[in-house]
């Protein structure tokens, strides 16, 4: 009987001690379980947070492309344009061709106006094949500042031909048909716009 009792006690002991025990932690996320909370944050246009996850896949997983590029998108969603920059940077150093990065650093730059670095840049965007016709908007006007008439007009007509629907690069080149090198020419006024285009219309983060 003592010999059972003393079986018992002990059982419940360890039964006890294991129930006091800590479990252990869950695991960390892993940068694409972060990247997919990411972009979960940036499809209901909660940037703060989308941003938040992003950076923390870079972290992760620091060549992580899309994770750059969209800490980038974030950033310049929260109007913070040297951090965006940045992020578009990393993002071609890890892939000189990411064509939406070439257009969102063009377009950002030309926005804050840097119109030297934005040429190089939509330049790029342009030889990549971009379907983005604010590239050829932004880059048109630049040649149109510089008096490169030509180059400005087949730009425009690029653009149009990408997007019919875009009114503003329709208006650019009526404009560069009758006034282009017909005196001197100003620096585009500097534009800021939080929405990216693609095909005449807003391009939903999907289509990134």
């Amino acid at each position: 009987m003592r010999r059972a009792t003393s079986i018992l006690l002990v059982c419940l002991c360890l039964a006890f001690a294991a129930s006091c025990a800590k479990k252990a932690p869950p695991p960390e996320p892993t940068a694409q379980e972060y990247f997919d909370s990411g972009m979960r944050y940036f499809t209901q246009e909660q940037y703060s947070m989308a941003l938040s996850e992003f950076e923390m896949a870079v972290s992760k997983s620091p060549s992580f492309v899309e994770a750059n590029y969209y800490v980038g998108l974030s950033a310049w969603k929260l109007n913070m344009t040297e951090k965006a920059k940045k992020a578009f940077v990393d993002t071609l150093n890890l892939n000189p061709n990411h064509i939406k990065a070439r257009e969102s650093l063009g377009i950002l730059y030309y926005a804050t106006g840097d119109f030297n670095e934005a040429k190089r840049h939509l330049e790029a965007a342009r030889n990549l094949n971009s379907i983005n016709p604010e590239v050829y908007f932004c880059l048109g006007r630049i040649y149109v500042m510089e008096g490169r008439c030509p180059e400005a007009l087949e730009v425009f007509k690029k653009g149009m031909q990408v997007d019919s629907t875009y009114l503003p690069i329709k208006n650019e080149y009526e404009a560069a048909r009758k006034n282009c090198g017909k005196g001197g020419t100003k620096a585009p006024p500097v534009i800021y716009e939080k929405k990216f285009r693609g095909g005449g219309k807003a391009i939903d983060p999907s289509d990134f």
